[in-house]
């Protein structure tokens, strides 16, 4: 099991915002918060974490996470997907592979993942 912390640094204060996991035996992901919705959202949580924030829910599911890591990663029909897994020493394009290659970070916010395991 994979295992990485959700981090976002602004006005040079580092935050948390909880753990993504990765099986490497299923292929899923799913994701835990770190401390209820209503408590983090006086941290003022980017948008892309924001938006799963429902329910009160304190983790996401398979197909949750996955929508999450969809919008980080570099996606399967790019114009030149072959170039990049050519350049990067990837064979085939595999969603946890192209999440390390950026380790999470996209133009979208300052959300970057730390791998812990």
């Amino acid at each position: 099991m994979r295992e990485y912390t959700i981090k976002s640094t602004r006005k040079g204060k580092d935050y948390v915002w909880g753990t993504l996991y990765y099986s490497d035996k299923t292929g899923k992901f799913r994701m835990r918060f770190r401390c209820a919705p209503d408590e983090m959202k006086k941290d003022n949580p980017p948008a892309m974490i924001h938006r799963f924030m429902t329910n009160g829910r304190m983790e996401l599911d398979h197909e949750l996470a996955s929508l999450w890591v969809s919008d980080r990663i570099i996606p399967k029909d790019r114009q030149n997907i072959a170039d990049i897994l050519r350049e990067n020493n990837l064979t085939t394009y595999r969603e946890i592979d192209m999440l390390e290659l950026c380790m999470g970070r996209c133009t979208l916010d300052d959300i970057y993942l730390v791998r812990e395991k």
